[in-house]
């Protein structure tokens, strides 16, 4: 491989809805990228909100006229509203069926400077390894270190800033056939080795079929189990999600206080230190969904208390008292 393909720029597929604040912020680390193809996916306005349009048209008009380096630029514009699922699915499709390899980002990811060398050097690094489902940006392990080497095996395909291959999506299934029979073979027992863990990924699964979750992570993270394939995640974060409690965000409306929301991100040291053996951590995917994923009620009310007591000013909170503004 020269030095030419491992520094060769992937392409971009930025997808944007309905958020000009946080889409200016993240553009604004695009354009730090320069990527030579970018690719913006944007669902039409919802009929139901009022405004909406407006601040989709306002969205379109900071892509075209924030995009002021050369690129090649193409658009997926739809007029109506396809909903998360159906909306980034089909921007999924027209982005690989164009691209062999790339990146994606949301509207409300916004990357460290390290993210796009991370992944343009794995992109290269594990083309052609089928082990390997696809690279994240982000790393939710709260200080704890998983490994000496610059990122680790992960059966979490975390998707806040991300890059994968063709080959990857073209696995993906949204019906999620399969699952029930995997699961039965003990697919979750390997992956997690608990009980606790089947019971609830069984759960949110279940809740995905009957279509109380209208997205399309959960068949892009099925589809990795299925194949026996993995996601490579880097030792610091390197995006931060900063749509939690946004207006216009689709699933993080009423979550500031969750711990997800805006993890600070940290550089990433250079040359990257590659694993010499493969192993899946799965000690750290376990910490992952103890405090993140599946937390349980105690800790939930512990995190909503930590951000009531941040957002009214120390302990007079707890006996019903605001702060008083100056």
């Amino acid at each position: 491989m020269d030095n030419q393909e491992k520094t060769s720029k992937p392409a971009l597929l930025f997808l944007v809805f309905n958020r000009p604040n946080t889409t200016e912020r993240v553009l604004k680390a695009i354009k730090a990228y320069r990527p030579e193809r970018l690719y913006v996916a944007c669902d039409g306005p919802r009929e139901d909100r009022p405004g909406e349009w407006e601040t989709v048209q306002q969205v379109r008009h900071l892509i075209s006229q924030g995009v002021d380096w050369p690129c090649k630029m193409y658009t997926l514009y739809r007029d109506t509203n396809l909903g998360c699922k159906m909306a980034v699915s089909s921007a999924l499709d027209w982005f690989f069926e164009q691209e062999e390899s790339g990146i994606v980002l949301e509207d409300d990811c916004l990357p460290h400077s390290d993210f796009w060398r991370f992944c343009t050097e794995l992109l290269h690094q594990y083309a052609h390894d089928d082990r390997v489902f696809m690279i994240s940006g982000n790393n939710f392990q709260e200080g704890q270190s998983v490994t000496s080497d610059s990122y680790y095996v992960s059966a979490l395909t975390h998707i806040w800033g991300w890059a994968a291959w063709r080959r990857s999506w073209q696995k993906v299934d949204l019906e999620i056939l399969g699952f029930d029979d995997w699961v039965h073979r003990g697919g979750l027992q390997r992956l997690f080795g608990s009980t606790r863990w089947t019971m609830a990924w069984q759960k949110t699964f279940n809740r995905y079929r009957e279509g109380r979750y209208n997205t399309w992570d959960y068949p892009f993270l099925f589809a990795a189990w299925k194949y026996n394939q993995f996601a490579l995640l880097p030792s610091t974060n390197l995006v931060s999600n900063i749509g939690f409690g946004i207006e216009g965000a689709t699933h993080t409306v009423s979550d500031m206080y969750n711990s997800l929301a805006s993890i600070p991100t940290a550089a990433l040291p250079f040359p990257l230190k590659h694993p010499v053996q493969w192993q899946h951590q799965q000690a750290a995917d376990l910490r992952t969904l103890r405090t993140k994923m599946f937390p349980s009620p105690a800790r939930k009310l512990w995190r909503l208390l930590v951000f009531n007591l941040h957002r009214y000013g120390g302990l007079p909170f707890l006996f019903g008292w605001q702060r008083r503004s100056s």
